[in-house]
């Protein structure tokens, strides 16, 4: 007699209590595409549609991979190997099936490794089944579904709502961007159309530069402490590294802030309470911990020693069973091993800050002198190393400091940076004389005073502002915020003292702002910024800068050539394939000469319009898109409003062209296309012969962004 266990379907939803929340949800999705050696995956959120969409072009699944997702709590992965993407892996608990649940209540898999399969769960059905082990899912071949895994998931109101709460903060979208530390792995993440990628993070070291005190590195192997400052190697010291279970590198940038200056960090580097604070990767994959390399680990120690102000990476990787995690990825489940590693990061954070903080009160503003002027006695020295004595006795780098004389002035350099003290002109004494240079005055007269002559009399220097970079800066638009402050590198007066940036005057186009924070600009355009600096002694100074800010422009690929008049606004070049002849007249139109071909060129754009709008009614998708009374000029801005009025369509194409959302948006203004194809005179039966250069320079750049549209609608399955 024997007896079969059966497990009922409420077992998924007691498993499901293992993933405590939707992102250690939504990260184990998108460990699932990195160990199927995807290298993009994207996750969409449609809170219109309520889906949440993950789609990566990895290996895919093919009948045996899909029985191995049912396999529920079993994988054949071991945590932390060299997989054969040459990746750590990193799914080994068998919960990615049990992931998609946490969101919605049916699933939808569409994937290809071989064949394209799809197939479908409902949670519902599944977790009132007697016996999931009976449960059948049924798998349905398709032809059409491409190289990878798409996961579509139907949203229930809560979740939804609470995913578009979450992303709202940068913080936290940020984070699921850069949830791994991979440059051979993008995620990209497109919330109701706004796109975010992780091929967009600012490096590390382009963080607040003009505030950096310290660039910290320690390498496991090396088994040293690197201080670097400004650039230059200044610190080197012994840090012993004793265990073969797992390696650690550590990359820091600190910086010595002036009172709410941290917001100008990536809000990658933001911890839950708002600090900021490194991130740790274990394996390549984010680790929510921000206590086990705790910036303020000094406060309760030693104030002094505190330097909290720090972002940056700590990087772990092993493959030892010993590395084990709580359910929300926050904590490590304690054993020796793991023990060990918070006991090794708490001591070398330690020592960071303790050795950083005893120099830093120097070395922030270049402040190691203790004098504002030399004394009139070191008019008389002959040996640069007399003036050594006047730099601080307790600055470390005191003996590396190199130091030179010209003329009244002594240069004081370290590190790539200088600084310089005026010696005070010497004090003339007063002498009497008479005409007999003798000290008797025959005439009775008063002795006079002789004064210094001009030749003699102590001399101002010229204040001075120096910037940091060029005198033209080109910015590709849409801008971020700018502090116009950092391209400031110093400022001095006519004593040589060094002054604060704060005491600038900054015009922008001769007009003052407050702030020193020039606004985002949106379209192309120069900025002239002036800083100037009354000095109490010299006058006015002013230095000036030119900002050009441009539109960058993609070629568009049609074929074997790339085209020069039509353009796309765009990074990344943009290849189209809806129709032979448009591509063959975009090459022949950048052939030209504008000033040659004119007529020819006008023409010309009318036709890809037209072969445009020809295509899109041929095609299966859009059959009666346009109503028959429908002139030219209605078509094309038909489609334009098809396309802007619908943000998912306009999320599409911007993330197939890498043009920001914003910016497209604005781009598809139907009253421009309308106008533009208007005076242009590029209706039936107009002469060609009137149409300026400007008219089809601006009619190029928007046939550019047309036939772009067109492409998409074709072409793009998720534009309908």
């Amino acid at each position: 007699m024997n007896s079969r266990i059966t497990v009922s379907g409420n077992i998924i939803s007691e498993l499901s209590e293992k993933i405590p929340s939707n992102i250690i949800a939504l990260n184990e999705l998108i460990k699932n595409s990195y160990d199927a050696g995807a290298h993009k995956v994207s996750v969409i959120l449609d809170t219109t549609a309520k889906t949440l969409t993950i789609s990566d072009n990895g290996s895919g699944m093919n009948k045996e991979d899909i029985d191995t997702l049912f396999h529920i709590s079993d994988s054949k992965k071991k945590y932390g190997v060299i997989n054969e993407y040459g990746r750590y892996t990193q799914g080994s608990k068998g919960l990615g099936f049990l992931s998609v649940f946490k969101f919605g209540g049916h699933v939808e898999w569409r994937t290809r490794k071989d064949i394209g399969l799809k197939f479908s769960v409902n949670y519902v059905d599944l977790i009132n089944s007697s016996d999931i082990s009976q449960f059948e899912i049924e798998i349905v071949e398709d032809d059409t579904i491409k190289k990878g895994t798409t996961i579509i998931i139907s949203l229930n109101d809560y979740n939804a709502n609470s995913l578009e709460s979450y992303f709202s903060e940068e913080r936290n979208y940020k984070k699921i961007i850069n949830s791994f530390d991979d440059k051979n792995f993008e995620i990209e993440l497109q919330i109701n159309g706004v796109v975010y990628s992780s091929k967009d993070t600012l490096p590390l070291l382009e963080n607040s530069k003009e505030h950096q005190l310290y660039y910290v590195t320690y390498n496991y192997q090396e088994q040293k402490i690197k201080f670097f400052y400004n650039g230059c190697q200044i610190l080197s010291e012994n840090f012993p590294f004793n265990s073969n279970a797992y390696k650690l590198n550590i990359e820091l940038v600190i910086f010595q802030f002036p009172p709410h200056g941290k917001g100008k960090v990536d809000q990658l580097f933001i911890n839950p309470q708002g600090d900021l604070t490194p991130l740790i990767y274990v394996n390549d994959n984010l680790f929510n911990n921000f206590d086990m390399f705790d910036p303020n680990v000094m406060k309760n120690i030693k104030t002094s020693l505190v330097l909290n102000q720090m972002i940056g990476f700590i990087r772990i990787i092993s493959n030892d069973p010993m590395i084990s995690f709580n359910s929300d990825r926050s904590q490590f489940l304690q054993n020796e091993l793991t023990d060990s590693i918070k006991d090794f990061l708490s001591s070398i954070n330690k020592k960071i800050q303790e050795i950083g903080s005893i120099n830093k009160k120097y070395l922030m503003n270049f402040d190691f002198l203790i004098v504002s002027e030399l004394p009139e006695e070191c008019n008389d020295n002959s040996d640069n190393e007399q003036f050594r004595k006047y730099i601080k006795s307790d600055f470390q780098f005191r003996p590396n400091v190199n130091i030179r004389r010209s003329g009244n002035v002594v240069f004081y350099s370290l590190f790539g940076k200088e600084t310089y003290l005026k010696i005070k002109a010497k004090n003339l004494s007063t002498i009497t004389t008479n005409n007999n240079n003798t000290s008797n005055n025959n005439n009775g007269d008063k002795p006079k005073t002789q004064h210094p002559t001009s030749n003699e009399l102590p001399k101002s220097i010229p204040a001075i502002i120096n910037l940091n970079c060029r005198d033209v800066i080109r910015i590709a638009v849409p801008s971020e915020q700018i502090d116009l402050r950092q391209y400031v590198a110093s400022v001095r007066d006519s004593k040589g003292n060094e002054l604060s940036k704060d005491i600038l005057e900054i015009k922008v186009d001769g007009v003052s702002i407050s702030g020193e924070i020039l606004s985002s600009v949106t379209e192309p355009c120069q900025k002239n910024i002036e800083y100037r600096y009354l000095d109490s002694e010299t006058g006015l100074v002013v230095k000036t800068l030119t900002l050009s800010f441009y539109q960058p422009e993609a070629t568009i690929n049609a074929g074997n050539k790339t085209t020069k008049l039509i353009t796309l606004p765009s990074r990344e070049t943009y290849t189209i394939s809806y129709n032979q002849f448009v591509g063959k007249l975009i090459e022949q139109i950048n052939s030209l000469s504008l000033n040659d071909y004119r007529e020819l060129i006008s023409c010309s754009l009318r036709a890809i319009f037209e072969l445009s709008i020809d295509s899109i009614s041929k095609s299966t998708k859009y059959s009666g898109f346009f109503p028959n009374k429908f002139g030219f000029e209605d078509k094309v801005v038909k489609v334009v409003e098809y396309i802007k009025n619908n943000k998912v369509y306009i999320g599409e194409i911007a993330k197939s062209t890498k043009i920001d959302f914003h910016s497209l948006n604005n781009m598809l203004d139907p009253q421009s296309f309308r106008s533009g194809i208007s005076t242009a005179h590029l209706g039936a039966h107009k002469s060609a012969s009137y149409i300026s250069d400007a008219e089809i320079v601006h009619l190029a750049k928007l046939l550019g962004i047309f036939v772009v549209v067109t492409n998409e609608m074709i072409n793009n399955s998720n534009i309908k």
